[in-house]
């Protein structure tokens, strides 16, 4: 497994497109840890990744059978290569009533300056998508991807106190924020199957633990066996997803989401 991770890391153009390189079908999709010889007090030293759930929220009525909101379709490409959180993001911003371009919110967005180390083909060292955006988001270098908790502080500063992140909730909680006419940016994986390959490295002390395909899209709507989202990557609106795929692919990036009210 390690070594297909290293042959797929030579080919940046597949593995750190952050923002929608699909993976191959598979039914493990549980990050294997670096060393399988790690004594258990390694394995349980302090690590960043896929996010811990930060909130729940609770709701006292009825989710509609169906919703669908108009959001138009923002495309993160040519511009911004692995820029799919903060297309995103512009998609959620323009209906809530700011208009914000997606330029002007990658610049915004917090960065992780820490920059690439390799060897023998190989992530030794990188930023922490949890603290910023980690490498290049125009592609013309090596990026990856940015979290929720940036994202949060980003739509803050333009939404304040409307903001809500949803990172842990039920997935029945997203769909609650879309019929009650609120869009939710969400982080899944390119072909919305859950992650088979998985990286390390190492972010001041930690260990950064991602998958290759990570994506972000804005959900949109559903019915009784899809949901829709507007797919920054592929400039589709209100491309259909199974209810099943976008749930497993999501809990598999850590539940991670954000919306406002």
């Amino acid at each position: 497994m390690r070594q297909k991770a290293i042959t797929i890391l030579a080919a940046w153009g597949i593995l750190l497109a952050g923002c929608g390189a699909a993976a191959p079908e598979t039914e493990k999709f549980q990050p294997v840890p670096r060393n399988e010889q790690q004594s258990s007090q390694e394995q349980n030293s302090e690590q960043s990744a896929i996010p811990v759930p930060r909130l729940t929220l609770q709701t006292n009525t009825a989710t509609p059978s169906k919703a669908m909101l108009d959001v138009p379709i923002i495309a993160q490409n040519p511009e911004l290569k692995n820029g799919c959180e903060v297309t995103s993001l512009a998609m959620l911003l323009r209906h809530s009533g700011h208009p914000v371009d997606k330029m002007t919110l990658a610049r915004q967005v917090k960065k992780d300056p820490e920059p690439i180390v390799q060897q023998n083909g190989d992530i030794q060292k990188w930023g922490d998508p949890a603290e910023g955006f980690v490498g290049d988001m125009t592609g013309k270098k090596k990026g990856f991807a940015v979290y929720n908790k940036p994202l949060e502080e980003l739509l803050r500063r333009y939404l304040g106190e409307r903001t809500v992140n949803l990172t842990g909730a039920s997935y029945e909680t997203l769909l609650d924020s879309v019929a009650a006419g609120f869009p939710v940016v969400i982080w899944a994986t390119g072909d919305f199957t859950p992650p088979t390959e998985w990286e390390y490295w190492d972010s001041d002390g930690k260990q950064i633990v991602v998958p290759f395909d990570e994506h972000a899209v804005l959900l949109v709507g559903y019915d009784k066996t899809h949901a829709y989202v507007n797919d920054p990557l592929t400039a589709r609106k209100q491309r259909r997803v199974a209810h099943s795929a976008l749930k497993n692919s999501w809990e598999a990036l850590g539940k991670q989401a954000i919306t406002y009210r």
